[in-house]
């Protein structure tokens, strides 16, 4: 599975840079909200079978002339599309560390048209309870108080 997603981003990269070098066309921020929802499927980590983590902490990276088009905007723009993300999250039963934060960066390496999105999970420094799209974590469970530990659990020492 792991080849065939690696596979699946070459290719979509491959095309977006492609129409993006050729069409010299800026980015716009309903490509950056699938991006992000991309970013949120591709690093998913699986908890347990209720409990599916996602980044919280996005930073997208730009060409000089669409940050400077869209830096202005930033506090806005950043503000609506974590909330697209958390709206995304909600409809995939995804839960987070922390707030969610989208950022904009200026990438000198990056042609106009094209981006990056890189991300990671922040855990929140207050804990609060709540169910899909929540910020914090549930409270982890009571350790078993069987001998020999249990499944999951390293044996008990004696």
């Amino acid at each position: 599975m792991g080849v065939l997603k690696k596979f699946e981003q070459r290719l979509e990269g491959l095309v977006n840079g492609t129409f993006a070098k050729v069409f010299k066309s800026e980015v716009q921020p309903v490509e950056i909200a699938g991006a992000l929802q991309r970013e949120c499927d591709n690093n998913a980590t699986i908890w347990n079978r209720d409990r599916t983590v996602v980044p919280n902490d996005f930073i997208v990276e730009l060409s000089t002339p669409d940050f400077e088009r869209l830096s202005p905007y930033s506090g806005q723009l950043g503000d609506e599309l974590a909330g697209m993300v958390r709206d995304y999250a909600k409809q995939q039963r995804y839960t987070f560390m922390g707030p969610i934060k989208v950022h904009l960066e200026k990438a000198d390496d990056l042609d106009t048209g094209l981006y990056r999105v890189r991300s990671r999970t922040l855990a929140s420094s207050t804990s609060h309870q709540g169910g899909p799209g929540s910020a914090a974590p549930p409270a982890p469970p009571a350790r078993p108080a069987a001998p020999g530990g249990g499944y999951g659990y390293p044996p008990a020492a004696a």
